[in-house]
């Protein structure tokens, strides 16, 4: 099964999130991130949040179309994301996309690259996706093989990561300990060759990027 996560972020194009969209996904919209649903026609699965910040019109059209609504307290100790975050793990996915996990709310981003962590500690694939970027969460080896002159860039999540190399990208990179904020591994680019990530411990997020 893949879930697909919608919050209330920078809104996706409606080509974007459908190209996302198979047989056996299940839709969970995190409150006013049912707006955009809404004007593409494409009902969730669930709808849940404090609702503060959903056209009225929309909750109401989901209440009568067949939508579960979960409405939460406008005060309380957690995002509508991560209640988002937390129905889509009981379902036991084996991928997870989030959808308007990105935008102006800085706070709220970085949140969200939490949210992933936290996916990721549940052996689930997941990505956030906006219209210029597709953000990924690893703790072992891996090959990025995507087409010539691809950004991409790697961070530290948290604290080091050990004697980390970089081959076969243009911009190579060996042994090298890289720490949260190093900037070393903004903006490489992916070859003709498959690019091959490793590294002895630590976390790395993975972005890439689309001017």
């Amino acid at each position: 099964m893949r879930v697909i996560i919608i919050s209330g972020g920078k809104a996706p194009k409606e080509a974007t999130i459908r190209n996302y969209i198979t047989d056996d996904t299940y839709i969970i919209s995190a409150d006013s991130g049912a707006n955009a649903l809404y004007e593409y026609k494409i009902v969730p699965n669930v709808l849940l949040g404090d609702f503060d910040s959903i056209d009225a019109n929309v909750l109401e059209y989901y209440e009568g179309n067949g939508c579960r609504i979960s409405r939460y307290k406008t005060e309380k100790n957690f995002t509508d994301t991560e209640a988002a975050v937390e129905e889509a793990i009981s379902l036991n996915p084996k991928e997870i996309y989030f959808f308007g996990s990105t935008g102006t709310r800085i706070d709220h981003t970085l949140a969200n690259l939490g949210l992933l962590y936290r996916c990721y500690l549940k052996n689930i694939k997941s990505y956030i996706i906006d219209e210029n970027n597709k953000i990924s969460i690893h703790g072992k080896n891996f090959t990025l093989n995507e087409l010539k002159g691809q950004t991409f860039s790697l961070h530290a999540f948290g604290g080091m990561v050990k004697n980390l190399s970089i081959k076969d990208a243009k911009y190579g990179l060996s042994d090298y300990d890289l720490y949260f904020g190093d900037p070393r591994t903004v903006s490489n680019e992916c070859t003709d060759k498959p690019a091959q990530i490793t590294f002895d411990s630590g976390i790395l997020i993975l972005i890439r990027s689309n001017d």
